[in-house]
């Protein structure tokens, strides 16, 4: 499977182990390596995905959300926009067995939240749609591990490594910026 660097200034360069940001080495076309695995720049923020966006206006198609938040993006400060509440964004996959007894169900799906501050291992997230544009796109984003939990047993899931599409994160995150705003009464939960 092929390999695409996310930088932060929102280029995607073929990852091939040498230097990624070798001239020539910039991906012009990203429907065709929506499929390969992503991995993202050290220095890659939220609003790295909207230079991304920026840089390949089609991607906006994946998403009804993505228009409205590249356009709340671009009304924000250049630069600060952080909050005290998170130290980084962590985009995570989950695989969660459900209906015992009964016929099983799985699920995958995907997650992008805050990690809070308060020093736990493993940390703890909190959700982001309680933060304004102006608070979260400076903060750095980084890929997370997968979680695997059966039958909602939570106290002894399973953490791993994995990989993540380009389509999975740009999706993931749209779709969570979907949610934005939105209100603390009204929390869907897993």
């Amino acid at each position: 499977m092929e390999t695409v660097l996310i930088t932060h200034n929102g280029t995607l360069h073929r990852d091939d182990g040498r230097s990624s940001r070798a001239p020539g080495n910039e991906m012009q076309d990203i429907l065709a390596c929506l499929s390969d695995r992503a991995r993202l720049d050290a220095d890659f923020s939220l609003r790295s995905f909207f230079a991304l966006v920026a840089r390949h206006p089609e991607i906006k198609r994946m998403s009804p959300f993505l228009v409205t938040a590249e356009h709340d993006a671009a009304a924000c400060p250049e630069q600060g926009c952080t909050t005290p509440d998170f130290t980084e964004l962590v985009f995570a996959k989950t695989v969660e067995l459900t209906g015992a007894p009964g016929e099983p169900e799985m699920n995958v799906f995907t997650t992008f939240r805050g990690v809070l501050p308060d020093g736990d291992t493993p940390a703890k997230t909190g959700e982001i749609r309680f933060h304004r544009l102006d608070a979260l796109l400076d903060m750095p984003v980084r890929l997370g591990r997968l979680r695997h939990v059966v039958f909602g047993d939570r106290t002894s899931m399973l953490e791993c490594d994995t990989t993540f599409s380009l389509f999975e994160i740009i999706e993931g995150i749209a779709w969570e910026l979907g949610f934005q705003g939105g209100s603390q009464q009204c929390s869907l939960r897993r």
